[in-house]
């Protein structure tokens, strides 16, 4: 897709507003921004040459903000085009993490994955030692996997902040 050249902000969008808010900063860059309901507007996509408004914009609950290209535009195009990048659009608590440089915002740890894991290493180990119990002995491929389980719950532990 073509990127638009920069060219002045000319909105209905109140601009007596301070730039301090995520929406702030995404509708004072766009282009015959129109206010379609509460927390809604449209406006001239930057990231391809628009002949009219088919960005669709919307301020959610949480303050972050929402972008639709109805030609297809995806967010990092549009971001970019306006000047912006991905954390611009969520308010200053979420964007901590990018302001810092500590890299892109990342799905949150979910401990259920990991008790997931630990649960079924601990099945395979006591598999293990009941054939061992059982009095058969342990083969080089059933040592080989428990070492396996022992350092896949380990890691797992390791991932939610626990003992190494």
């Amino acid at each position: 897709m073509q990127t638009q050249k920069s060219r002045p902000a000319r909105t209905a969008y109140d601009n007596a507003r301070p730039h301090d808010t995520p929406i702030d900063r995404v509708l004072h860059r766009l282009d015959r921004v129109k206010r379609t309901a509460p927390d809604k507007w449209i406006a001239r996509c930057p990231a391809h040459d628009d002949k009219r408004p088919s960005l669709s914009i919307r301020e959610a609950e949480d303050h972050k903000v929402l972008l639709k290209c109805w030609a297809g535009c995806g967010a990092f195009e549009i971001v970019a085009a306006l000047g912006l990048n991905l954390g611009d659009l969520f308010p200053g608590d979420c964007r901590s993490l990018h302001q810092h440089g500590t890299g892109p915002m990342r799905r949150p740890f979910d401990y259920r994955d990991a008790l997931q894991g630990i649960a079924h290493e601990t099945l395979v180990a006591r598999l293990i030692i009941e054939t061992v119990n059982s009095g058969q002995e342990m083969d080089v491929e059933s040592l080989d996997r428990l070492a396996l389980a022992e350092q896949r719950i380990s890691d797992a532990l390791q991932a939610a902040g626990g003992v190494q």
